[in-house]
């Protein structure tokens, strides 16, 4: 596929799961990567499988809950590639669940609004003179069911996700006048987390499968990577400021009948 042909990517936190995935689907329609993640040696797998792909591809190692090591990624990969045109704001640190009570008063609120939030927008803010200069660019940011239904013991990572969806919003409006797109995805995919969680408890993993409308768990590039492809690609050129659920209709349910997180608390 050529549809992204031409076209660099940042994807950050791309080492594993759905930030992987998509880094893999990005690179498999034509466009440059350029992979992310907090160590160089989690990398070496995620550009394995891009280097079997082929292209220019790369890793930068960068904890992007920093804001110097969020702008440093940018400039770097635009040093490297000469331009910047999608950004996919996927990474995103989760403190251990916790009840509200306690959990509002601990680190857990100030960690994952740095590695979420906060990262999403200093990368953003860096790459944005790049996309300006090309005359317009695509930025992909991250929200969570759990975050729209308000999941118990994870106030902090809702609280994140929803604030991501105003941000979105701020930023396409404000940015719609350069030719950049910028939404919200809300995926629902296996990642290493989940499947951890089914392999500890299979039945129940097999229970949250049929309860779901397409009776599956979604897959990390075929399902999440795809779907971003098309949302980056010049076919979704017309598409800004929206939150989309990739998850094949598992927010119809409301609330998922089994919480992860309810029996961790």
């Amino acid at each position: 596929m050529t549809q992204l042909a031409g076209k660099v990517a940042i994807v950050t936190g791309s080492t594993q799961g759905l930030g992987e995935g998509i880094a893999v689907a990005l690179a498999n329609a034509g466009a440059s990567v350029i992979a992310n993640g907090r160590s160089a040696a989690r990398g070496a797998n995620v550009m394995s499988r891009l280097g079997e792909i082929g292209g220019d591809h790369r890793f930068i190692a960068a904890d992007v809950s920093i804001e110097a090591e969020a702008k440093r990624l940018v400039e770097e990969a635009a040093a490297h590639a000469g331009r910047i045109d999608i950004l996919i704001n996927n990474a995103q640190s989760i403190a251990p669940s916790a009840r509200l009570e306690d959990g509002g008063r601990s680190a857990a609120f100030a960690e994952t609004l740095a590695s979420g939030l906060y990262a999403s927008l200093w990368t953003a803010q860096a790459a944005l003179p790049f996309m300006r200069a090309t005359g317009g660019g695509r930025i992909v940011n991250f929200g969570s069911i759990n975050g729209v239904y308000g999941a118990k013991f994870g106030s902090h990572y809702n609280a994140t996700k929803e604030a991501m969806r105003g941000l979105t919003a701020t930023m396409a409006n404000e940015w719609g006048q350069y030719g950049i797109t910028v939404n919200m995805v809300l995926p629902a995919g296996l990642s290493p987390t989940f499947e951890a969680f089914i392999a500890l408890d299979p039945a129940r993993g097999e229970a949250m499968a049929r309860q779901h409308p397409m009776r599956r768990h979604g897959r990390s590039e075929e399902d999440i990577g795809a779907a971003v492809v098309g949302l980056v690609s010049d076919h979704a050129r017309f598409i800004t400021g929206q939150a989309l659920f990739l998850d094949g209709g598992a927010n119809l349910l409301g609330l998922p009948q089994f919480n992860v997180l309810e029996d961790a608390v």
